[in-house]
């Protein structure tokens, strides 16, 4: 871990002794902390006021690219120095200032870009193959997203990827060629992905980009790795193999893009499309304890996004969100910020999110699971939660197919749809070799 003397010390409240491993964005810590691991301190009882004298404090100690971000939750600015950024966030409703400092150093003012174009954006709920009983298999799973969503202009942002045992060479091959369909852009040419962005490190959520990358090396111009994943080792080892594999692939295949970890307050435009980061795992790290996650499930490391379209429809990203952090983000996010006009609805709705939903009160949902799966004895009532809060409940859709969407007239449009292209998986692993049987 680097040496956190280089961030200067918040000048009120109460300092917290312990320092949390925040984990690294592309280094493997599959063996033990590295020597890119974020690091965090936290000061209990700030003020606005002392807030305000630390952006000061930053310029004077010779910070560069300082970044300010204020929302109704908190406040939060960035700065660069000597390789090394520093990213500080003062959560209103707690008086809690998180105190992170990154390497590698990257500016939060490098996190836009692109000049929005003439047409809408395209928001795209990509048809992956579910097991059918909504159970797994050798060949089958029942977990797994993959979003698509073309900026204004044609650039791509990509939210997951997808299970491994959902990337057969047929899903791989409908998948490049739908993102060819998409964006018009012809064979020979590179495709441009603004930002892939991933919302937390379990492996159904990120099996697309490493075969597309892998299979696919020259066919795309990938700008920003987006994302916050936790220490391997303080999260008690519960990030999957498969995440490792997503590094080595971005580090191999995309050594140009800019690396982003992405932390609460932070905010972005991409093509005149607003992001926003509502929560990340070190929002539930505790000033009683902490060096510690104290989450009991791995899924609460999701970071939630809120997406503001240039005609102002509202998108919620909740990747696979459960009640630890609802319970938490209830307290510290005011409902102001939830209002959406679309939900992804959290954890292939696995879980129930009875305060959120209502919350969030969107009129349009986007299951991440097949329409079985969502409808299975164990998950209807979960379900019924998000349909109890939409305009109709026909405004619901699953990935048994590919759906596009625009936002028009302040409607969430069907554009089209497409037939899913791949089934059962084919023995081709992440790295394009066809695995061999194992033995009875």
């Amino acid at each position: 871990m680097t040496d956190f003397e280089k961030i200067p010390a918040f000048p009120g409240g109460t300092p917290v002794d312990g320092i949390y491993n925040a984990g690294p964005m592309l280094a493997d810590d599959k063996e033990g902390p590295t020597d890119e691991d974020a690091k965090m301190k936290m000061v209990t009882g700030a003020t606005d006021e002392e807030f305000t004298q630390y952006v000061g404090i930053l310029g004077d100690a010779g910070f560069d690219d300082i970044a300010e971000y204020e929302n109704d939750a908190v406040r939060a600015v960035s700065g660069v120095l000597d390789g090394t950024s520093v990213y500080a966030y003062l959560t209103k409703a707690t008086g809690v200032v998180r105190l992170i400092e990154d390497v590698p150093g990257m500016s939060g003012k490098n996190l836009s870009g692109g000049i929005p174009g003439g047409d809408a954006e395209e928001i795209c709920q990509y048809a992956l193959y579910y097991d059918p009983e909504n159970g797994h298999s050798p060949t089958t799973t029942n977990c797994g997203m993959f979003y698509i969503i073309k900026l204004s202009d044609n650039s791509l942002f990509l939210i997951d990827g997808g299970d491994e045992l959902q990337c057969s060479e047929e899903a791989l091959t409908g998948m490049y060629a739908f993102l060819r369909e998409l964006t018009g852009v012809p064979e020979g040419e590179k495709m441009r992905i603004a930002g892939w962005f991933f919302t937390h490190a379990h492996g159904d959520h990120v099996a697309a980009c490493i075969r597309l990358l892998r299979t696919y090396p020259d066919a795309f111009d990938l700008e920003r790795i987006l994302y916050n994943f936790p220490s391997h080792v303080t999260v008690r080892r519960r990030c999957d193999e498969e995440s490792f594999v997503l590094r080595d692939t971005l580090r191999e295949y995309t050594p140009d893009a800019l690396t982003f970890k992405l932390h609460t307050g932070m905010a972005f435009t991409l093509a005149g499309t607003k992001f926003e980061v509502l929560y990340t795992h070190e929002d539930a790290i505790r000033p009683e304890n902490p060096a510690e996650y104290p989450f009991r499930d791995f899924n609460c490391t999701s970071t939630i996004l809120r997406m503001t379209t240039r005609s102002g429809g509202v998108v919620m990203w909740l990747g696979d969100t459960n009640t630890e952090t609802e319970a938490l983000v209830a307290k510290t996010v005011p409902a102001s910020m939830w209002k959406s006009d679309v939900v992804q609805i959290a954890h292939h709705c696995f879980n129930y999110l009875s305060t959120l939903y209502p919350l969030i009160d969107a009129d349009y949902a986007m299951l991440p699971n097949s329409h079985y799966g969502g409808h299975t004895v164990e998950n209807e009532p979960k379900l019924a939660e998000v349909v109890a809060c939409l305009a109709d409940p026909a405004y619901l859709w699953y990935e048994d197919q590919t759906t596009v969407f625009r936002f028009e007239n302040g409607r969430y449009r069907t554009v089209k749809t497409l037939p899913r292209v791949g089934g059962e998986h084919d023995g081709i692993d992440l790295y394009g070799n066809r695995k061999e049987p194992s033995a009875s």
